[in-house]
């Protein structure tokens, strides 16, 4: 290969093995290099090379004692499936006077396994033999072409760095293709079509009838593939076809194939089963979906074989749950696809039809369905009637664009109605997935000023309606209350621990979700960023366990806060690629996420796009009378303002005094450095403000800067990296942050005193601290002391 571009990791690997005289097992898909890396490794040097095909592995050609050290290697050790073949090819490995390379498809073959740990073989990953950018850059110039910094990462990002893919790409280049997404499905056209007719066709015909039967979904598990393939021990079958090839990924039971090959199977399938056999493993695979709680995947599956009667049947279903436990907003596509006709048959789909236009924010169309569902119910007789009742009472509760007036009355008026009339009460969670129950489903701000009162006057009768969703909210409630108000942390964390019991002995997990969202923040106002994120890990397993995936978009967004608490900006960027997308739907179900994207977007000085989205946010709060989210706006919009110069005071002051009004505390002090500046700014307008309660107003400033101190890197403008300290910095920081003196720190450091001063200047600066204080707070949250 003229043009061969070597894999400077997988050479460095292979020089430390032979060093060690350390056997060595080399995997990647086709593609990758595999052969070639050898070839090329040994092109000065003699070995024995040893192709094997299914069966057959000539191990002959190995002499029974070397005179020497002598390389053998082992190339497609997948395709051997003879026991005795394996035995043999092992038992080279123990053999001294041979170093044993041994090269194939998959990871780790199953038979192999023990033979790679116990002898302590090196391992050679697909990642070491992929083409880095720099790698493809070299091997395209050395064919006549030059690409851009930016074609070179499309380059890289579409090939995963395959050579396979680089040359054909080559190859197209030079005919006078250009890079883009009309190459990308030309080249990955050519590779399915290789993958097919080379690779698949080689393999064993069980292992490709299970493949064909598997690639009618996206991932599978164990009883999926029990299902789709009538085979009761599946499992051996799917370690049989791991142990084929590096193109299906396992992670914690889910299987999931490579999108190439995944491709590749699916073609194949349409010319080899028939389109009736197709149809019947989609609508198996459906039918699981459903019995697993997927919904959402079965209804793709019966979109693509056209089961229209089935997706109107499961969104039926869907829409009997409330939108919490139903994906509404997720099936969205084919809520909107239902005809006006089939909606007004069913009382249920009429009542989350109105749900689900209010949740967009498409308030007319909301209050549309909800009026042909009044219509039913008036013409109706018997259980239609009890159901559309039930349904109204359910809607006129929890319509987003109903805000949250006379919601404790509406609860209480409601009960009476349904108890009187024998009616079943409705589904209703408070807290709409939200990691709150002030904040969740609607907004309770105002039974923050009478909680001990509306607790114990009403506490029974709002419970007893909740049903499971309202195990454990009057301690949730008031310990979130108290929280909001600056309350006793002893007192908090007690009804926390009650609510959470209270959940788990029969009620539902989001209450113990919101619960657990108090706590956290709890934390992070006491600087507990560990406990934090220890606090969400064990959440996350919960929910795990009990299916409740749909909780780890928040969760992840909750980690992201920890993040910008602690200046990691590098996590933060991480989340972002993974936060909704505002301007492709504004979905008020995200509400959490995109008040978390703000505050990205500010610590990375996106101040258009924070403007931006709190824009789309306030007309959501204003429009759902959400006043927390609107209060939470307003600081953020302040940050803003001041942050570009724009008047920001008299907003500023406006919103202090509607926080001062519900005696809020740490919807500001959470906020610490970002907002604290402000606050001292306007100390003097707010002394004189009758609508700002001075003693109210004077312990947010002193917690606002407490947490400031706590997080010195929280949204601070310019925060991106963690700066490049020397040893001999640490040693100075350590002993300011033991509290010797600078003279006593350089007689401690043998240091001069003047050296010593211009030195912790230039840390200081490093760090962006004004003294030493914020230094040794800045250094300590980023864990460098």
């Amino acid at each position: 290969m003229s043009s061969y571009i070597k894999p400077g990791v997988a050479f460095k690997k292979l020089d430390a093995a032979k060093l060690l005289k350390q056997n060595v097992y080399i995997y990647g898909a086709t593609g990758y290099g595999k052969t070639e890396l050898v070839r090329q490794y040994f092109r000065n040097d003699k070995y024995i090379y040893i192709p094997c095909r299914q069966n057959s592995c000539d191990l002959s050609v190995i002499p029974e004692k070397s005179g020497r050290f002598l390389a053998v290697v082992i190339d497609n050790v997948n395709a051997v499936e003879s026991a005795d073949i394996r035995n043999d090819i092992k038992a080279l490995c123990g053999r001294k006077d041979l170093w044993v390379i041994i090269m194939g498809r998959s990871r780790m073959p199953s038979w192999l396994y023990d033979t790679i740990i116990t002898r302590n073989m090196l391992l050679i990953t697909q990642d070491d033999l992929a083409l880095s950018e720099e790698g493809i850059d070299k091997y395209m110039r050395s064919e006549g072409i030059i690409l851009t910094a930016e074609e070179l990462r499309f380059q890289r990002r579409c090939s995963e760095g395959n050579l396979y893919g680089v040359k054909f790409t080559a190859q197209q280049l030079l005919a006078g293709d250009r890079i883009g997404r009309e190459l990308f499905e030309k080249n990955s056209a050519m590779f399915q079509s290789y993958l097919e007719n080379s690779i698949i066709s080689e393999m064993d015909t069980e292992i490709v009838d299970f493949l064909l039967k598997i690639c009618i979904v996206d991932d599978f598990t164990e009883p999926l593939a029990r299902l789709l393939t009538g085979n009761s021990s599946v499992l051996g079958l799917i370690e049989r076809t791991l142990d084929t090839g590096n193109f299906i990924d396992n992670k914690d039971g889910v299987y999931t194939l490579h999108p190439q090959m995944l491709r590749s199977l699916r073609k194949k399938a349409v010319k080899e089963l028939s389109e009736n056999g197709l149809h019947h493993y989609a609508i198996l695979a459906g039918g699981y979906y459903e019995q697993s709680g997927e919904d959402d995947k079965a209804l793709d599956l019966y979109a693509k074989y056209s089961e229209s009667a089935r997706i109107r049947e499961l969104l039926i279903r869907n829409s009997r749950k409330n939108p919490e436990s139903g994906y509404y907003v997720e099936m969205r596509r084919y809520y909107l696809m239902l005809s006006d006709a089939d909606i007004e048959s069913n009382v249920y789909l009429m009542s989350a039809m109105s749900m689900l236009y209010s949740m967009l924010l498409d308030f007319d169309k909301s209050e549309y369905w909800y009026k042909k569902l009044t219509e039913y119910r008036d013409r109706a007789k018997g259980s239609g009637r009890r159901e559309a009742t039930q349904q109204i009472v359910y809607l006129d509760i929890a319509l987003p664009g109903r805000g949250s007036l006379n919601i404790l009355e509406l609860i209480i008026n409601c009960y009476a109605l349904l108890t009187d009339k024998s009616i079943p009460f409705p589904e209703f969670s408070v807290t709409s997935n939200q990691p709150s129950l002030m904040n969740g489903g609607k907004d309770f701000c105002d039974w923050s000023k009478h909680d001990r009162e509306i607790a114990a006057t009403a506490g029974k009768i709002v419970v007893t309606f909740l049903g499971k969703y309202g195990k454990g909210l009057v301690n949730a409630a008031l310990a979130e209350s108290f929280f909001e108000k600056g309350g006793d942390p002893f007192e908090i964390m007690s009804l926390i621990s009650k609510a959470k019991l209270e959940a788990e002995a029969g009620g539902k997990t989001e209450l113990c979700f919101a619960a657990t969202g108090t706590l956290f923040r709890q934390y992070i106002i006491l600087g507990d960023t560990g406990n934090a994120r220890d606090l969400l890990v064990s959440f996350e397993k919960k929910a795990g366990k009990e299916g409740l995936k749909r909780l780890y978009p928040v969760i992840q967004a909750m980690q992201c806060r920890i993040s910008l608490f602690e200046g990691d900006m590098e996590a933060v960027g991480d989340w972002m690629k993974t936060a909704p997308d505002e301007n492709e739907y504004f979905i008020a179900f995200e509400r959490y996420r995109y008040l978390t994207k703000i505050r990205c977007y500010i610590a990375m000085e996106s101040y258009d796009r924070a403007y931006s989205l709190i824009e789309a946010m306030n007309y959501y709060a204003e429009t759902c009378d959400r006043k927390y989210i609107s209060m939470e706006l307003g600081i953020l919009t302040a940050i803003i303002r001041f942050r570009t110069g724009a008047e920001w005071e008299n907003r500023f002051i406006s919103v202090l005094e509607k926080i001062c009004e519900y005696r809020f505390i740490p919807i500001l002090s959470s906020e610490g450095g970002a907002v604290y500046e402000l606050l001292r700014l306007c100390e003097s307008r707010c002394a004189e403000n009758k609508k700002i309660d001075r003693k109210w107003f004077e312990r947010v400033l002193s917690e606002t800067g407490r947490v400031a101190r706590r997080y010195p890197m929280y949204l601070k403008s310019g925060a991106r990296a963690v700066p490049e300290l020397q040893p001999a910095d640490i040693r100075i920081l350590t002993c300011l942050a033991d509290g010797l003196s600078v003279q006593k720190t350089a007689e401690k450091l043998n240091i001069n005193y003047e050296t010593l001063r211009s030195r912790i200047k230039e840390i200081y600066r490093r760090l962006g601290a004004k003294n030493k204080t914020e230094a040794v707070m800045i250094t300590r949250e980023m864990k460098l002391i």
